[in-house]
């Protein structure tokens, strides 16, 4: 009886919440939230901190401040709906392009059709999903390794109110990176920023960028020809002849050489796998009280490629460890079987095996993986400092080390172990504030400035 009773509690926090920022559409003040589930406030993070800016807070604690920012990002969904995205002509859009490749897990619904209009987003929320997650939640119960020891309601209130799965987790952030860009419309210099998820605008900045200081990043290299031609040995008429001219000579193009994976990094996977990066998460601190502190790591996954894959976009993703040490993998294909009604609705956890060449992936250690971390800090704080959230791919190659690729800022954590109690401070300060960054630190641009029109420096030269 106890338990039901709890659950039912959780699910009026949850209708509490929801029809507060329902009628308000969206408009809510972040603070009614934290009052409603009960959460620790701003001026807890400056009463507990410790020496490294990090508090130590409660299960309980925990549970309720992600609960907090969990619905604060869904209202700012309904807020945002018709806002300009830095991205695209609007949120929504956003979101549709975004989701249309995502499925509600073992119903084969793509998760794009509940953002087709403003009604049917609120009414999803509002009578759909609770009965979505109690459906999950009777299937994880089923699997020990999901359900860890935890009863039937307890995981539907977990999931219901915070849930830490890849796609909650990429949700927030990529509601928070888009409240961050309009919450700075009066401030072109900071929404310029963004422009630099496009990846040749990334790539130009990186490559042709005026000197401040001594750089600690590099990206990948691009070929610099104007146009190239692509035949089919076979195909005649001029039917199998293509034309790609250079970005580098204002073409629509990225010309690159392929890269291939370092030593340390191939002899960790089969023959034929692809270039396998490292997507590193990092996040600009608004609790910092130094620039030069501001910008930290959250996470490191490693994305174990699979043989004979183009990209690792297949791949076993391997969280890594402060001391480059991969721990056990997750999978999420789950997640991508739109229009597969029946398909396992589990994620695999627990990975410790490559599953191509059966070898053992947990325990091994990345002596480069610290290098690249650090040089994502570096990218964030020279190229994009105000941006929330950055997720970084990264790969070591042979050929040049360890190089960036792009940067996205909708980013997730691709399963990655991270301190829950540090990221919860950094998002709740953003969202105490408007999205603005705290008060002392959301004017800072950054401490150089690049050009892209300044001098290349090319890898490739």
């Amino acid at each position: 009886m106890g338990q039901v009773l709890s659950a039912a509690g959780d699910v009026g926090v949850y209708y509490r919440c929801m029809c507060m920022m329902i009628w308000r559409n969206g408009g809510h003040e972040y603070d009614d939230l934290r009052k409603i589930t009960g959460a620790p406030r701003v001026p807890f993070w400056n009463k507990y901190a410790n020496e490294d800016g990090v508090c130590a807070i409660g299960e309980e604690a925990e549970g309720r401040l992600f609960t907090a920012v969990v619905m604060h990002s869904i209202g700012l969904m309904f807020k945002l709906f018709h806002e300009p995205h830095y991205r695209a002509d609007s949120l929504q859009t956003d979101l549709i392009n975004n989701f249309s490749n995502i499925a509600i897990p073992g119903t084969g619904i793509p998760l794009s059709l509940i953002c087709s209009s403003p009604f049917v987003l609120k009414a999803y929320f509002m009578l759909v999903h609770p009965f979505v997650t109690f459906i999950s939640a009777i299937r994880l119960r089923t699997s020990p390794p999901h359900a860890k020891n935890r009863s039937l309601l307890r995981i539907f209130a977990d999931e219901l109110l915070h849930p830490g799965h890849w796609f909650a987790l990429w949700r927030i952030n990529s509601i928070l990176v888009a409240a961050h860009y309009n919450a700075h419309a009066a401030h072109p210099k900071i929404q310029q920023q963004y422009k630099y998820e496009n990846k040749w605008d990334f790539l130009e900045l990186g490559l042709k960028q005026k000197t401040c200081g001594d750089s600690t990043f590099k990206v990948t290299p691009v070929l610099d020809v104007e146009e190239i031609i692509c035949k089919h040995k076979n195909i005649e008429g001029g039917m199998g002849i293509h034309v790609f001219r250079n970005a580098l000579h204002g073409g629509d193009w990225i010309i690159q050489e392929r890269l291939r994976n370092a030593n340390e990094v191939q002899a960790m996977l089969p023959d034929g796998a692809p270039l396998s990066t490292f997507r590193v998460i990092t996040m600009a601190d608004p609790t910092r009280e130094t620039f030069e502190k501001r910008h930290v790591v959250l996470t490191t996954v490693f994305r174990a490629g699979r043989k004979g894959k183009p990209t690792d976009h297949s791949s076993i993703l391997m969280p890594v460890d402060e001391k480059g040490v991969l721990m056990e993998g997750k999978a999420f294909s789950n997640w991508y079987q739109v229009g597969r009604l029946g398909s396992d609705p589990l994620s695999k956890v627990g990975i410790t095996h490559h599953s191509d060449t059966g070898r053992v992936l947990t325990g091994l250690r990345f002596e480069e993986a610290s290098a690249a971390e650090q040089m994502c800090v570096e990218a964030h704080r020279r190229m994009m400092p105000n941006v929330p959230a950055i997720g970084w791919d990264v790969a070591l190659t042979e050929e040049y080390g360890p190089v960036l690729l792009e940067a996205n800022l909708s980013c997730n954590l691709f399963g990655g172990a991270y301190n829950a109690a540090k990221y919860l401070q950094i998002v709740d300060t953003y969202f105490a504030n408007q999205c603005k960054g705290a008060p002392h630190n959301e004017d800072d641009n950054s401490d150089c400035e690049y050009s892209s029109t300044a001098g290349l420096t090319s890898l490739s030269s």
